[in-house]
């Protein structure tokens, strides 16, 4: 009868840790991820910003004033009369 009850509790032992070390081994894993989540929400929301950022240049080089303006500096004129070809379908 000692050596049944030393052996149960042996195996009680043995499953104790077992799910103690599953339980360390499941927080690490969830530490990890809600690492990797806060990594990739701070990436993510950069993106955004940088999205933004590019919205707005974007428009303002897009705008009719900016382009007019582009268009001078480089010497570009509205097309003359005979500059002008009509294409038949």
């Amino acid at each position: 009868m000692k050596i049944e009850s030393f052996l149960g509790l042996l195996l009680m032992f043995a499953i104790t840790l077992a799910l103690g070390l599953a339980l360390v081994w499941v927080n690490i894993e969830r530490v990890d991820l809600a690492y990797e989540l806060k990594t990739l929400e701070r990436e993510l929301q950069d993106k955004r910003d940088q999205h933004a950022k590019l919205e707005v240049e974007r428009h303002y080089l897009l705008a009719p004033a900016q382009l007019r303006e582009r268009a001078n500096e480089m010497g570009l004129r509205p097309p003359v009369r005979e500059q002008i070809r009509m294409l038949q379908q």
